[in-house]
């Protein structure tokens, strides 16, 4: 407890209680019951020591009762005594010292992640312990309270800043996924929390499908641009569509083409039948939007589709500051060349497709066809439906 003492201001600890100082009645003194030799070479203070006197007050040296005033100077006399005080530090080399120390700290966990952060914090308030009884053996004190308060105030105050970072973070990549994949796809990488988009990609087993307007060259020659831009979009609408029904993911737009990959980012139940589902509602979607175009301007369009399925390597293609996701290697390059060799309003699959789904589609074998590429023939089918 901090007492003025003269000019200065020092602290104590409290080493007694009410009845550890012998006692002597003053009344006992004055009527020359107590031999005066009994105070030689003793300190002796006169004041109330009992209850009622109102002068007993609330210390931290026993919790419930109070300590008579008396009592209260015997342990600072004490203190003194045993050179058991401490002066307190300058306020302003202390101010500075904390500012100092929670400046560095500051920095350090904004950087830091939550469990490092969390360890520094915990080294910091011992450190401020040890600091404290160090200085006190030396004489000298100060609230050691502070820093830990300031200390776990910019804790809190970086780890609100990194939570609010992060959803804003999760939200923003949440909102690019939902251009590229069906919203429940979105909606598993929200609840799985596989928001890392770095660099590089991984080997996955996917179905990869192309799809492409017909004769889309000739066609915008006899058209306004904008007309032609609005053709393009009711075919991507449409397209886009269908992979987002079946849980695809959009690759990209490749000019009047269209690519998308099934079972990446994120694993996909009976993914290359939901592939073949998907060219198949863009075929069937072709009609209603063949008709609505021919009203319209006067023109139609068609579409040829490939499907095929195998390994490629899928990941974040491109530099630090700009990436796109997609999916890289043979199986894709066989997808497109399927697509090439498509008829209007055809949709061809590689033989990989029909081994895989065999039973559950219809299909027309094509035979042997050469891809450009590829230094073989593959057996090709065209898909009919499904059964």
């Amino acid at each position: 407890m901090p007492k003025t003492y003269g000019s200065s201001l020092f602290t104590f600890e409290y080493q007694a209680k009410n009845n550890t100082y012998e006692t002597v009645s003053m009344a006992d003194v004055l009527n020359g019951n107590v031999d005066s030799r009994a105070f030689k070479n003793c300190i002796v203070l006169v004041g109330a020591h009992a209850p009622g006197m109102q002068d007993n007050y609330n210390t931290p040296i026993v919790k419930g009762e109070q300590v008579y005033g008396v009592v209260i100077h015997a342990n600072i006399i004490n203190a003194l005594m045993d050179h058991n005080t401490g002066v307190m530090m300058d306020v302003r080399t202390y101010a500075t010292f904390v500012a100092i120390v929670c400046g560095l700290f500051y920095f350090a966990t904004y950087k830091l992640k939550i469990v490092p952060s969390t360890i520094l914090l915990v080294v910091l308030i011992v450190l401020d312990i040890f600091l404290y009884k160090t200085l006190y053996s030396l004489g000298y004190v100060f609230n050691m309270i502070e820093l830990p308060i300031f200390a776990t105030l910019i804790y809190a105050y970086n780890l609100v800043i990194k939570y609010l970072s992060e959803v804003l973070k999760k939200r923003k990549i949440l909102s690019a996924f939902k251009k590229y994949v069906a919203p429940q796809v979105v909606e598993e990488i929200s609840k799985k929390g596989e928001f890392n988009i770095v660099l590089g990609g991984e080997k996955r087993d996917i179905a990869v499908l192309f799809v492409d307007i017909r004769g889309f060259t000739p066609m915008s020659e006899g058209l306004k641009p904008e007309e032609v831009v609005e053709i393009l979009n009711e075919y991507l609408n449409l397209t886009t569509n269908a992979i987002f029904k079946n849980k695809g993911t959009l690759d990209k737009y490749i000019g009047d083409a269209t690519m998308a990959v099934f079972n990446a980012p994120i694993d996909l139940d009976d993914y290359v039948y939901r592939a073949v589902l998907t060219a198949l509602d863009i075929a069937k979607g072709s009609e209603a939007l063949h008709q609505k175009l021919m009203d319209r301007f006067g023109k139609s369009v068609s579409f040829g589709i490939g499907v095929n399925c195998g390994d490629a390597v899928v990941g974040n293609i491109g530099c630090d500051f700009r990436m796109d996701y997609t999916a890289i290697g043979d199986t894709v390059n066989t997808a497109a060349r399927l697509e090439s060799n498509a008829k209007p309003s055809q949709i061809l699959i590689s033989e990989e497709v029909k081994k895989r789904l065999e039973g559950r589609i219809k299909v027309t074998e094509i035979g042997y066809i050469p891809l450009k590429g590829k230094s073989k023939e593959i057996c090709v089918y065209q898909l009919d439906d499904v059964l």
